[in-house]
């Protein structure tokens, strides 16, 4: 089976569902700090990492294998909500991915899985059910009417896997979804697969031909409004950066961190420091002290 999604670190996770569930913890990665900034004690952090551990491992305990091999875990990691549509695979796009990517080789490896994975959903048959991980975030949402589009004269059997808005777990915690699956552990997704549900061909049709109609208007940008993908404005985010701009001194990072942690926004850090830097070239705001190398840490004002 093709497990299908929309992200490098989402294809990451997938590939580690297909394989968990050994009752093991494996590795545990831990970020930890004192509300005040001070380093935590060697007992704190002992006690933290020691709970880490013990969550890791009920999670692996409880996990459901998704089964397969890494070679059926392709990604569309495109960046759909920004940028030309006309040709989602053509110079223009890839141009566009090289400038998220810190080296070129880097952009060629990713852009070189986009295209692997267009040509086999393109040459899939009967007997390759294609199973599509997508959520409501705009870059996975677009996405989605992509491989539609790519998908609407298959022969495969296609399903759809969507994250719930929330579950309530065992001990009577909540757990909220709002990045989609960003925010679900590998170990859990097998869990989901009751969600899962058919995608017939005229539900392709149906999405494709959305797609189609977004590659006309040709947007800037896309966002997803009352669950369905809108062409926008490049301002439409504009607003949420202005509500994080305090009267005071701040620097370009801890405005991008306030929007993307509270607001949730589903877009990129790499569009909102876009957007910063235009403010700052329309003299909304004022830089204070330009940092070279960091940009993040560039410290700014409002004018």
């Amino acid at each position: 089976m093709i497990e299908l999604c929309f992200s490098n670190a989402m294809k990451g996770c997938l590939r580690v569902a297909q394989h968990c569930g050994a009752g093991g913890a494996g590795a545990v990665g831990l970020i930890y700090g004192a509300a005040e900034g001070t380093p935590p004690s060697d007992v704190e952090y002992a006690a933290v990492l020691d709970r880490a551990r013990r969550a890791a491992e009920m999670r692996s305990r409880r996990a459901v294998s998704l089964g397969g091999q890494p070679s059926d875990v392709l990604t569309l990691s495109l960046g759909l909500d920004q940028g030309d549509l006309r040709e989602p695979l053509g110079e223009a796009r890839r141009a566009l991915l090289r400038s998220w990517y810190e080296d070129d080789e880097s952009a060629e490896r990713v852009w070189q899985q986009n295209v692997h994975a267009a040509a086999r959903l393109t040459a899939c048959g009967k007997e390759e059910p294609v199973r599509i991980w997508a959520d409501h975030t705009p870059h996975s949402a677009c996405g989605l009417l992509h491989a539609a589009g790519i998908l609407k004269e298959t022969v495969a059997p296609v399903t759809l896997m969507l994250p719930p808005p929330w579950q309530v777990r065992e001990d009577g915690m909540i757990e909220v979804y709002d990045q989609g699956w960003g925010e679900v552990c590998p170990e859990e997704f097998g869990r989901f697969l009751h969600l899962e549900r058919p995608l017939p061909p005229q539900v392709l049709k149906m999405l494709s031909s959305r797609w189609e109609r977004l590659q006309r208007e040709n947007a800037p940008l896309r966002a997803v409004i009352n669950g369905r993908v809108c062409s926008v404005e490049e301002s439409f985010y504009d607003a949420l950066l202005r509500k994080h701009l305090p009267a005071e001194e701040t620097t370009i990072g801890t405005v991008i961190a306030n929007v993307l942690v509270q607001e949730h926004p589903g877009i990129g850090d790499v569009w909102l420091a876009g957007r910063l830097r235009r403010m700052l070239a329309d003299g909304e705001l004022r830089m204070i002290r330009e940092d070279r190398t960091r940009y993040y840490r560039s410290v700014i004002v409002k004018s």
